[in-house]
């Protein structure tokens, strides 16, 4: 063998050239002091954002299920609170890389505690109605296209590389606890007290997420070039950088597949409650509380972990056994909604190491003065997902039957789980992706392939 060719062969067992290498790695900001610190304060500010806003959102469910009784004014309501997020995602992710996403973050929060507050003081003067909820939905959507994207962008930054999958999944972990702790406070608080008071509370909640953005030390990282001063120009950036990578684009497509199908099935749970189990509006409550523990115990997992390298991995292993679950659940009997609680349990475990491994991917990926943007558009795959899944799980169930609509579905992200893990180009990208973690990867890498082509 040439000498060359065993330097060549050593860039191959990284996969990737000394000077992407460099590009990725050497253009961070340096880890701010104390960043352990500052990720607890934004993460407390996080979580007295999230927690409120969702006991705000299922106040204003249940406002439009008590007034309406009507399932497509709750797809209504379901639109509009995820439609513009999809759609302005990019712009937002335009913004978080053009200006300084401390500030973003901090404009975003204030904007929907600006919303929310003035929403409840319309509600107190006795002008609740149903387009009021959906118009606060969509306000709210709004808030979340610049917000995400910041947020999503900044995090990488604040913690070491190794640390990257762990924060995601703290991150995550807000949500999941909304899941579990929001309907509970939302319709506890609408009933006792009233729906305005739902929305003082989430402006309240906003407000100490600004106050604890602005304490954090946040790094001023954003991009100066003169592209990212024009907001076409900026946009089409982020389009270029996703269509560039190859292997990125190829895992855009496949998890929007799998996410539109998922969303969909998500939908369906209650009345496969009803409708194949007999179960009544406790079974109902009792599977989706099941859900939620299950995957906050799934999240402690991931976080004590850490993900390993290969997050790909990871994030393939649960997409296929989420799949093999679905399958199995659309297969039980009536008589089996014991093991349609196991099965649901075991779902939201496997489940909950999907997200934080496979935005980390993405994360380490691309260059941070472009990961708004790549962001922004990533959101927006997920974001519209949701709608198509939800338009699709609807009609398609109607003809095949819940259960077997679980089976259809099922198979569709196994197939996806299975993409995700045999790809040749996705192989590689995990295997690139490994090479980046440690924070002297880099020097060891490039005088490992120095030393090979001597």
């Amino acid at each position: 063998m040439h000498k060359n060719e065993g330097a060549r062969v050593r860039r191959e067992g990284v996969c990737m050239t000394e000077d992407k290498l460099e590009v990725k790695e050497y253009d961070r900001p340096p880890l701010p002091k104390n960043w352990l610190s500052t990720v607890v304060i934004i993460w407390l500010g996080q979580a007295a954002s999230i927690l409120t806003a969702y006991a705000s959102i299922y106040a204003g469910v249940w406002f439009v299920t008590e007034t309406t009784d009507s399932a497509l004014m709750l797809a209504l309501a379901s639109l509009c609170s995820m439609l513009p997020q999809g759609l302005l995602a990019p712009i937002g992710g335009v913004v978080a890389d053009r200006f300084n996403r401390k500030y973003v973050l901090i404009a975003a929060d204030a904007f929907v505690g600006a919303m929310a507050l003035l929403m409840g003081v319309i509600i107190a003067m006795g002008h609740v109605s149903v387009p009021l909820v959906l118009i606060m939905g969509a306000l709210r959507s709004v808030g979340e296209a610049f917000h995400v994207p910041a947020m999503e962008a900044t995090l990488p930054l604040l913690v070491p590389k190794k640390h990257v999958v762990r924060v995601n999944t703290l991150n995550q972990s807000l949500w999941s606890m909304a899941l579990v702790v929001g309907p509970v406070i939302g319709i506890f608080l609408y009933t006792v007290v009233g729906f305005q008071m739902v929305l003082f509370l989430n402006a309240a909640g906003c407000a100490v997420a600004c106050l604890a953005l602005s304490f954090a030390k946040i790094p001023n990282f954003h991009d100066e070039s003169d592209e990212a001063r024009h907001p076409i120009a900026s946009l089409k950036a982020g389009f270029d950088t996703l269509r560039a990578d190859k292997a990125l684009l190829i895992l855009c497509v496949v998890v929007m597949c799998m996410m539109a199908m998922y969303t969909g099935i998500n939908s369906l749970f209650p009345l496969m409650t009803y409708d194949h189990f007999n179960g009544d509006g406790y079974a109902a409550s009792f599977i989706e509380a099941t859900y939620g523990v299950a995957s906050l115990v799934g999240i402690a997992v991931l976080f004590v972990w850490g993900g390993g390298r290969h997050l790909l991995r990871v994030v393939a292993f649960s997409g296929t056994f989420a799949g093999l679950i679905l399958v199995a659940t659309g297969l039980l009997s009536p008589d089996m909604f014991f093991w349609f609680a196991v099965l649901t349990a075991i779902s939201g475990v496997i489940e909950s190491m999907f997200n934080g491994p496979l935005l980390a991917v993405v994360q380490k990926r691309v260059p941070p003065e472009k990961l708004g943007r790549v962001m922004g558009l990533f959101t927006t795959v997920t974001a519209l997902s949701s709608p198509i899944g939800l338009g699709l799980a609807g009609t398609c169930a109607e003809f095949t039957g819940v259960a077997m609509w679980f089976v259809i579905a099922g198979v569709v992200v196994t197939a996806g789980g299975l993409m995700l893990g045999l790809l040749p180009s996705l192989r590689k990208l995990d295997r690139e992706v490994a090479a980046t973690f440690d924070e002297v990867d880099v020097k060891k890498t490039n005088h490992q392939v120095e030393k090979a082509a001597e």
